[in-house]
Formats: structure tokens, sequence, C-alpha cells
């Protein structure tokens, strides 16, 4: 696909602001936590995000070259929104701060995929793989996380009945 640097720019630059929103959702989140294991986890995540974005500021030296400039307003997902009109502030709940953050990752994955072919280089596409791939794995975690939290890991044993049974 041939595709020009413009182009290849404001997609690595939509990225890069994505993972900058994440940073910064996972690391007020880490904040906030009062389990040391849930502020472990999320710090991870941060970690992840902050290293996915020097990834794709590498990326865009490769291929566009010159200063990076102003970020997009809006990223790769829902976080961007949620900051600017301070909807962060109007979530209560762990469980509603998962969900975004389901959300989010899940965002993510689309986006790499969906943008992998961009450049063609079998570098650019693996690495546009492997990031989604870990966003993909974020989801899963957030998922099971999710699961462990509403009792759904354990249905089976609910109340020693069967649950079609009733």
């Amino acid at each position: 696909m041939a595709s020009t640097k413009e182009q290849i720019g404001e997609v690595l630059k939509r990225a890069i602001k994505g993972e900058e929103d994440g940073y910064r959702f996972y690391n007020l989140l880490a904040e906030k936590a009062t389990n040391p294991d849930a502020r472990r986890k999320l710090e991870n995540l941060r970690d992840d995000e902050i290293r996915h974005k020097e990834t794709l500021v590498g990326i865009y030296e490769k291929h566009v070259g010159g200063a990076i400039g102003e970020l997009p307003e809006r990223g790769i997902n829902a976080l961007a929104e949620v900051f600017r009109k301070g909807r962060l502030e109007e979530r209560k709940t762990e469980m509603e701060f998962i969900n975004l953050a389901i959300e989010a990752e899940l965002a993510a994955t689309r986006y790499y995929k969906d943008e992998r072919d961009l450049v063609d280089d079998d570098t650019f596409r693996e690495i546009f793989d492997q990031l989604a791939d870990e966003e993909h794995s974020h989801f899963e975690l957030l998922q099971a996380e999710k699961d462990a939290l509403s009792g759904n890991y354990s249905w089976f044993g609910y109340d020693e009945s069967a649950p079609l049974e009733h």
C-alpha cells in the first residue's frame, strides 16, 4: 500500500495520543488503588502504555522523520473524551473503571490491526501486530478481573445446585 508520509504521521500521532491517554488513565487509577495487588497490576499496564508510546515515536522517526508536533485531541480509544469532558470523576466504582479500560484496550487492538498494512514494511507490520497482541492481552487481563469481581469465575458451584435445574 502506498501511503504518504502525512497519512503515516497522522496514524502514528493518533496511536501516540492513545498511548498517552492510556498512561494517564492507568496512572490515575494506580494512585487511587488501595489494594497493593491492584496497584501493581495498574502500574504494569501504565508502564506498558509508555513503552508502546516510545515504540511508536521510534516508528514515526523512521517512517516520517522530523518533529512529531502537536498530537490530535482524540487518540485511538475513548479515553481522551473521558478526560476532556471530566467524565472520569463521574465514575465511582471499580467496575466502571474496568469497563472503560476494556473498551479502550479493544479499541487499541482494532486500531493496530486495521492500520498494520499502512506501510509496505515487514518490520512496521510486525510491530503493529505485536502492539495489537499486547493490547489484546491487556483486554484479557481486565476481562478476567471483571469476571472475578462479578463472581462469574465460580458460577458452577453457586449455592451447590446446578444453575439449570431450578
